[in-house]
């Protein structure tokens, strides 16, 4: 027991071992009752940022200032050329890596992300800073990189800068010691964060996590004991057993520890005597400094291979989350990603993911796998390090044997092997391990948020027969008709969702039922909900509803045009809805930007319901695109022949919530974005019901109701009613209910 103690105490790795594995253990005892661990976490997370856009930027220029001009050329001709050498490798993987995601249905519910306007990287801002200062307090790191590297190799040809550079070097010590002191933490902030995943995390989004695990796990073997190892032997008349008999125990070292700063002398000194063994460097080795000892230590200047590995993150979140990123934006992705990389990941992955609108709470789960993945990563930093420093040095002492058969032979094998790994890690998940797509359920599951025991209600199921009259007249304003009622009679569509549908217990639900419901509690009503026949969207087929005494509101809000006001009365309006399109996912790329829509011949959008400033707004947008009215279900237009039509027009509100009872569909939101004002239809002369309706309107926005109902239903952010996930002290023990 002594012994153990002793290791746990001399070892950071051990406690940290130790953390992570209570972690894991107090999250599946008391479920989610750790996430106020989460706080505690994010805390450790914030702490080891804090040193390193200073540290970039002094390590930069002490490392780069301290060399002279001719190892300063060498190094960054020959080392430069080697580093991109081994990038190419890692982006060629990178690329890869998505083939691997298995072939599982996946939606999601909206989110605002969709509806943001793009974002388009200027890469000129991005590497080419006017204001430094300006960069990084907003965290631009690749032009702090710029920067620090434009200062540090100023430095090269200034005389007497030895104390400076020494100045910029304790400063770099002193930020490194900065970090040692939190990472003295890290027991802690592992436990939290490990805690606080293990409550917190579902079942299911577990199975689709072990996918990238394994993904990593697989590549990051492959390139640490193959393509690397290999790669110096094709070059060099380095053995492989030579390699790996000399750097398998600072490997292991590395994997267990998942610290690459503690293996880096071992690593130089055994890297020299591959050298020296072969005889290569023997005619100057006593004469001159190795040129590894200047390589390997300004290497982690610059992301290694092994970093950059968990950029796979980027399109395995978006893919997660069932909007993979298209061959498009690949390009920004790994170059912002690359330059990015060149700081802390954690602060890249936060910029990658709303650079590409993905959802930034992904990053809670890219800390909980990076506990799994970096031990891998650094095996591959580690190897890594090894071989920039070997090739680099023999390219700079003219040693590098460049035999063409060796290497074509050597490029197939490693791509072969890659791609079978990929595929095959595919193949198994979508056949042998296939997810269950519960998302349709969750939508068609849920119940009213707010109104817990809600007013008696009747819910018709069969719509009034509308007589061909003229509007119901009466000395009586609607609102006093309602009250001496004390009935308010609300008109609702079938299957729009989610904003007015019968759920899986038959129950009407919707956030504007949810609306009613309120509405009517507030002002004391009875309630009772009637439906618009199926087929009913034109503005004069509803108004007869409404000024033919049928009903007194319609539910869902609908889109303010002046044609519309000409036969009814609208509240304010108190939200938008987006005009979107609901396609196959693999047309999703196509519908992504008007201009680029106006270019494809023979364009054909059904459009549910006759909506004249919908259709002139297409039709000014896409002029030589056909539009046609269509009366028919929007379920059965999902499940029509595609070749009917190329689209469907819907407000991206309702067209998320379609994709995810038929997730072979995909939301595509054009840029630039057409929102449209929504509110409420009254009758024609409702003047005061408008105003009361009005006041009651900013009262629900100001008190959180209406957000709350959105987020609820639009966004399916559903925590709050979810069962608490499983736990050892709920479901087992009983403890707690």
């Amino acid at each position: 027991m002594k012994k153990f103690y002793s290791a746990v105490k001399s070892s950071l790795a051990l406690r940290v071992l130790i953390g992570f594995i209570l972690g894991i253990l107090a999250g599946l005892f008391f479920g989610e009752m750790t996430s106020v661990l989460g706080v505690v976490g994010l805390g450790y997370i914030r702490l080891f940022q804090m040193p390193v856009i200073p540290y970039i930027f002094v390590s930069l220029i002490s490392g780069l200032g301290k060399l002279n001009f001719t190892v300063a050329k060498g190094i960054f001709i020959k080392g430069g050329i080697t580093l991109l050498s081994l990038w190419i490798i890692i982006i060629f993987v990178l690329l890869l890596i998505p083939f691997g995601f298995p072939r599982w249905e996946s939606a999601s519910f909206f989110s605002t992300s969709l509806v943001e306007p793009e974002k388009s990287i200027n890469f000129l801002d991005l590497f080419l800073p006017s204001n430094p200062f300006n960069a990084m307090a907003n965290t631009i790191i690749p032009s702090i990189v710029t920067f620090s590297v434009a200062v540090g190799l100023a430095f090269i040809f200034i005389p007497e800068k030895s104390i400076v550079i020494e100045v910029f070097s304790k400063l770099s010590d002193s930020l490194m010691l900065i970090t040692r002191w939190v990472a003295k933490l890290a027991p802690i902030g592992v436990f939290a964060i490990a805690a606080n995943a293990a409550g917190t995390l579902r079942f299911d989004d577990l199975e689709r996590l072990q996918v990238y695990i394994i993904l990593q796990a697989c590549i990051a073997l492959i390139l640490s004991f193959w393509i690397l190892p290999k790669l110096i032997t094709v070059l060099t008349p380095i053995k492989y057993q030579d390699i790996i008999d000399s750097v398998k125990n600072p490997l292991a070292t590395a994997f267990a520890t998942a610290n690459l700063l503690v293996v880096i002398p071992i690593l130089v000194d055994n890297s020299k005597k591959l050298i020296e063994n072969r005889k290569i460097n023997e005619t100057d080795t006593d004469e001159k400094e190795s040129p590894l000892d200047v390589i390997i230590p300004a290497s982690f200047n610059f992301p290694s291979m092994g970093k950059l590995l968990s950029l796979g993150f980027i399109p395995f979140a978006a893919w997660y989350v069932g909007s993979p990123l298209s061959p498009t934006q690949y390009p920004s992705f790994l170059v912002a990603g690359i330059a990015g990389f060149f700081a802390d990941g954690t602060l890249a992955t936060t910029f990658l993911l709303n650079l590409f609108k993905i959802p930034a709470d992904m990053l809670t789960l890219y800390i909980t796998v990076e506990i799994f993945t970096a031990r891998f990563g650094t095996l591959v930093a580690a190897m890594h390090t090894v071989v920039l420093g070997i090739l680099a040095t023999c390219a700079i002492q003219g040693l590098i044997v460049v035999r063409r058969k060796k290497i074509i032979r050597f490029t197939i094998t490693s791509i072969l092997l890659l791609a079978l790994t990929v595929g095959s890690i595919h193949f198994i998940y979508t056949y042998f391990f296939p997810s269950n797509y519960t998302k349709n359920q969750i939508l068609s599951n849920l119940e009213l948020l707010r109104v817990r025991n809600p007013q008696p209600a009747k819910v018709s199921k069969t719509p009034p027969i509308i007589e061909n009259s003229a509007a119901q007249k009466t000395s009586e304003s609607r609102y006093e008709q309602i009250k001496s009622n004390n009935l308010l009679r609300a008109c609702y569509l079938k299957d729009d969702y989610p904003f007015s549908y019968f759920n899986s217990q038959g129950d009407l639900v919707g956030l504007d039922v949810e609306m009613a419901h309120i509405l009517a509690r507030e002002l004391g009503l009875k309630l009772e909900f009637i439906p618009l026949e199926e087929g009913v969207h034109e503005r004069a087929e509803i108004a007869a509803y409404l000024n033919g005494n049928y009903c007194d509101i319609l539910i869902p809000a609908l889109a303010l045009t002046p044609q519309a006001t000409e036969v009814v009365k609208f509240t304010h309006s108190f939200s938008n809805r987006t005009l979107a399109f609901v396609v196959k996912d693999y047309q999703k790329d196509q519908f992504s930007n008007w201009q680029e829509l106006q270019k494809k011949p023979n364009l054909r959008l059904e459009i549910p319901g006759n909506v004249p400033y919908y259709i002139a707004k297409l039709k000014g947008l896409l002029p030589n695109a056909e539009v046609v009215v269509t009366k028919r279900n929007i379920r059965d237009l999902l499940v029509a022949n595609s070749h009917e039509f190329d689209a469907i027009v819907l407000p991206a509100e309702n067209a998320a919530a379609w994709t995810i009872l038929y997730p072979s569909n995909a939301v595509a939101v054009p840029q630039p974005i057409v929102s449209i004002p929504v509110g409420y239809m009254l009758p024609k002369n409702a003047n005061s019901l408008a105003d009361i309706i009005d006041v009651w309107l900013d009262l629900k926005q100001e008190d959180g109701t209406i957000t709350s109902l959105y987020d609820y239903w639009v966004q399916g952010n559903i925590e709050s009613v979810k069962e608490p996930r499983w736990s050892i002290i709920r479901n087992v023990l009983g403890w707690v209910k």
